[in-house]
């Protein structure tokens, strides 16, 4: 029997017993790829098996490395929560120890306690962690040579290898991320979690309360810029009617501000995160973000025009937001201002009705902070997530 047929008996013993795996399989495209230095990989909507490496392997090796996969779908791992400018070495390891820990005990993985890692720690908190331990194959030193760890033996290069190959495909797909939610509740609705363990249920259920409302805050945000540069003209027809009536054309670039809190209560993870969804905006097609960096007045101002691995800050004082609202107002080339803070200061004083998106520290500093941000006109908040409780 061929690998194919294999992984589709394994299939067709899931639709019979295993619903909630089955109804995720389905939502993805399976393929060969005999040029994939790993068994199984996931991402781009598609599962990939190598059928060089698995032909032979048995049936239950096979039904678990795929069973290993659709778990980390479930999980979101593939189309969540990928960091900017990943270590996919470390990406990899991370899942594979997350699933080790609070999944399934595969032989093939290794634990935390091969990493001298403490147990049940999240996923991102092992990635943080592993990120310094595995080399990073994307890394290019000056003369182009890969950065290996000089300690690694000639086997262990080829398990990082095959690590950093297997979430290659990896990147944020909030589409997928909504299609696997719907699975779960499904499972949730209908009690269908086949041979799911209850420790297991309630990590994939708790996958479903990441609070990810910010992503789309900011997709929406862009988008109502986006509008705001549409100008109907004569010279283009409408995309509907023709000549008849005027169509649509927009400015050549987005004016989009971005406020920086560098206080002195603002903490260096909180300073990554907020680069790191600076960084994020690139991909929504925004080409020019202008910056600002404040505590009781602007401390610096610069332009990034793609995305940035870090940014020397100059700050670290008390808070004033009344700064960053009076440039805004003076600026009418900005359409959209984004202010990343934790929210201790007095509440500004806005005089024209421009939109002001405020992206808070933690939900914490939300609740404080929206109490006021929401008599503000046009102002909406939200916050960064803490995902420490979640695999």
């Amino acid at each position: 029997m061929s690998v194919k047929e294999t992984i589709s008996s394994v299939v067709d013993k899931w639709f019979l017993y295993e619903p909630l795996l089955f109804n995720v399989y389905c939502t993805h495209k399976l393929e060969p790829n005999s040029d994939m230095k790993c068994s199984f990989r996931t991402g781009k909507r598609r599962i990939e098996y190598n059928p060089v490496l698995l032909k032979d392997q048995s049936v239950g090796d096979i039904e678990q490395g795929l069973k290993n996969e659709v778990t980390r779908i479930l999980l979101k791992h593939p189309y969540q929560r990928v960091p900017q400018n990943p270590n996919r070495t470390a990406l990899t390891t991370a899942s594979d120890v997350t699933l080790n820990e609070h999944c399934y005990h595969d032989k093939k993985m290794k634990d935390a306690a091969h990493y001298n890692l403490e147990s049940g720690l999240s996923y991102e908190e092992y990635y943080k962690k592993l990120y310094y331990i595995c080399p990073d194959f994307d890394a290019m030193d000056n003369d182009g040579q890969k950065h290996l760890m000089p300690s690694l033996e000639k086997g262990e290069i080829w398990d990082y290898e095959t690590a950093s190959d297997a979430s290659e495909l990896w990147d944020e797909d909030e589409e997928m991320v909504d299609s696997v939610n719907q699975q779960i509740l499904k499972a949730q609705k209908t009690n269908q979690w086949g041979s799911i363990h209850g420790e297991l249920q309630e990590t994939i259920t708790a996958s479903l309360k990441i609070p990810m409302d910010y992503r789309r805050i900011l997709s929406q945000f862009r988008a109502s810029i986006i509008t705001q540069r549409r100008k109907l003209t004569r010279m283009k027809p409408n995309r509907r009617y023709g000549f008849e009536f005027m169509g649509s054309q927009f400015e050549p670039k987005t004016h989009l501000l971005v406020a920086v809190d560098v206080s002195g209560s603002i903490g260096t993870d909180d300073l990554k995160n907020f680069l790191s969804i600076i960084n994020r905006f690139f991909s929504y097609g925004v080409e020019v973000i202008h910056v600002l960096a404040f505590d009781t007045e602007i401390t610096q101002e610069f332009e990034l025009k793609k995305a940035a691995k870090s940014i020397k800050i100059i700050g670290r004082g008390g808070t004033n937001f009344q700064c960053t609202v009076d440039y805004y107002e003076s600026h009418p080339e900005y359409q959209g201002l984004i202010i990343f803070t934790d929210g201790y200061a007095p509440k500004p004083e806005l005089k024209l009705h421009k939109q002001i998106l405020w992206i808070l520290t933690g939900k914490y500093e939300y609740d404080n902070a929206n109490k006021w941000i929401k008599e503000l006109r046009f102002n909406k908040a939200t916050w960064i997530p803490s995902l420490k409780s979640n695999a």
